[in-house]
């Protein structure tokens, strides 16, 4: 199988606005290597990737859960805390949802392993 890798690039917001600007007019023709995701500072990326995400997000490598609530125990949090997680883990496309019996929701991860770029001047580094 092949290994699932969220590719991350740090950049400023000139950088990335530009970029998508420039990907918009075709005048850049991103590759499957470029970042999927995009932070503008490695505090932003640090508040996603945070101690309790990383937990959740170890758990969901290792456990194959059926449900929030399942997680939720499984770490020793409230559920409403564990779904905030989950829901910004979601809006970066680390974590997704399956829909399970009675209409709940598996918690999902969607990338084996995370790779983080740092890009000035359009370089990456």
């Amino acid at each position: 199988m092949t290994k699932r890798i969220l590719r991350i690039g740090v950049a400023s917001r000139d950088y990335i606005h530009n970029r998508m600007r420039a990907i918009a007019k075709g005048d850049l023709k991103p590759l499957a290597t470029d970042p999927r995701v995009w932070f503008t500072s490695y505090e932003a990326l640090a508040r996603v990737f945070s101690k309790t995400n990383i937990m959740l997000i170890e758990i969901l490598r290792e456990k194959d859960l059926d449900s929030v609530t399942e997680l939720a125990k499984e770490v020793g949090k409230e559920k409403t805390n564990v779904l905030r997680s989950l829901r910004i883990l979601q809006e970066f496309e680390i974590v997704e949802f399956e829909e399970g019996e009675g209409g709940r929701k598996a918690p999902r991860l969607k990338y084996d392993d995370f790779q983080t770029r740092m890009y000035s001047r359009g370089r990456a580094h």
